[in-house]
């Protein structure tokens, strides 16, 4: 694989170097991929999964489109709730894995989530679970998903984001820093791939600046719920019209 940078960086110009970079590192930590998840969340991300489903409900008999799914815990919760779901990812073994664990029941699809493979005013509500800091180019994927809602529909983004409290930071910054990437590695035998997700933790765009994003491609209404300290933020944007 070739070496690129771990941290985060914004190219809405020429991302593929880089996708393709982050295409094959999840590609190879599929299997230990959702017990690490659990080990090194304290198994609290489900709520948060949870909690996401509940600011973009009533979902039920409602299209909803899951962007990088990988394994598919959020989507297996959409489903639950009853929502008709749409499962994307571009790592065909994640894809694999999630319908295997019988978690991705609805329509699936291997493609990058910002060349979406579905009509303009398809779906309901979009959610993206720990996916939008792999996503170089947030100026394509934000297009995309306004193109594919409908109007009013709601896009949730969960992500992890950095304490602003100082003494919940001190501690953070080393669980990411040093037990992340040590735990991650042994257990995956892939290094690399957990030190790339503890760098980007640290240097993805802060939700403000997320939220200026948004309301450059005309979502309007959003909030930020922030979970558990400040370790992780929802958010929540609807379409608005271009007038908006």
């Amino acid at each position: 694989m070739k070496k690129v940078a771990i941290t985060y960086e914004l190219d809405n110009r020429n991302p593929k170097e880089r996708k393709q970079f982050i295409q094959k590192l999840f590609n190879v930590i599929v299997p230990t991929y959702d017990l690490l998840n659990r080990l090194l969340s304290f198994g609290i991300d489900q709520s948060w999964r949870k909690k996401a489903i509940r600011l973009i409900s009533p979902i039920e008999n409602k299209r909803v489109l899951d962007l990088c799914c990988g394994t598919g815990d959020l989507s297996l919760l959409l489903t639950q709730n009853n929502a008709n779901v749409s499962s994307l990812d571009f790592s065909e073994n994640m894809i694999r894995q999630g319908i295997k664990r019988e978690a991705l029941k609805g329509d699936t699809v291997v493609a990058d989530a910002c060349v979406i493979p579905f009509n303009d005013n398809s779906f309901h509500s979009a959610t993206i679970a720990f996916g939008i800091r792999n996503i170089p180019d947030l100026n394509n994927f934000f297009k995309e998903v306004f193109r594919v809602l409908k109007p009013g529909g709601k896009l949730a983004i969960l992500e992890l984001t950095r304490p602003e409290n100082p003494i919940v930071r001190i501690f953070y910054k080393f669980y990411l820093h040093g037990l992340l990437p040590i735990i991650g590695g042994i257990i995956s035998g892939e290094k690399m791939a957990y030190r790339y997700l503890a760098k980007t933790i640290a240097t993805f765009i802060e939700p403000c600046e997320l939220q200026v994003l948004l309301q450059k491609f005309n979502f309007i209404n959003t909030r930020h719920y922030k979970q558990t300290f400040g370790v992780a933020t929802i958010t929540i944007s609807s379409k608005g019209t271009h007038d908006d």
